[in-house]
C-alpha cells in the first residue's frame, strides 16, 4: 500500500515538473494565439502573413535572407521588451532558415544581455525573455 502511494506521488511530481517546463518554453504555436497573448500583456503587437499588405514585409524578410515563413508575429512594450516569432510550414523549413534567422536576430538585437534566439518545431523566435514569455 505504501509503495503504491509513493508511486502515485512520484508520478504527480513528474507531471507538475513537466507542466513547469512546458510553461517556460516557446511562444504559442498558433500565430493568432501569440498575438492575442501579446495584446493581453500590454504589448503593441502585429501578425503578418504572406498575403495582402503583408507581402511587403515578407519581401523585406526575403531581402534579409529569410525565406519561407508563413506568418510573423512581433511585439514590443514601453519597457523595451521585444519578441519576434517566425512561423514556417514545418520543422524542416524552420531548420533550413535557422542560420539566416539567427543572423537577422543579431542585427535586431539592442545592447540587451537578455536576448535569446531559439527554435521550436516549426517556429524560430527571438527577443527578451519577458517578450517571449508574454507571447505564450
Amino acid at each position: 500500500m505504501k509503495k503504491s502511494i509513493i508511486k502515485v506521488l512520484a508520478l504527480a511530481l513528474v507531471a507538475v515538473m513537466m507542466c513547469a517546463l512546458v510553461s517556460c518554453g516557446a511562444p504559442a504555436k498558433d500565430p493568432a494565439d501569440a498575438k492575442a497573448a501579446l495584446d493581453e500583456n500590454g504589448y503593441v503587437a502585429s501578425k503578418l502573413d504572406n498575403e495582402g499588405l503583408g507581402k511587403l514585409a515578407f519581401a523585406a524578410f526575403e531581402l534579409a535572407g529569410i525565406d519561407g515563413a508563413t506568418n510573423v508575429v512581433s511585439g514590443t512594450n514601453g519597457d523595451g521588451e521585444h519578441v519576434t516569432i517566425f512561423y514556417f510550414e514545418d520543422a524542416a523549413a524552420a531548420n533550413e532558415q535557422w542560420e539566416d534567422v539567427q543572423e537577422y536576430a543579431e542585427k535586431e538585437k539592442d545592447d540587451d544581455s537578455d536576448w535569446t534566439v531559439k527554435k521550436s518545431g516549426n517556429m524560430i523566435y527571438f527577443g527578451t525573455s519577458a517578450g517571449i514569455k508574454a507571447a505564450k
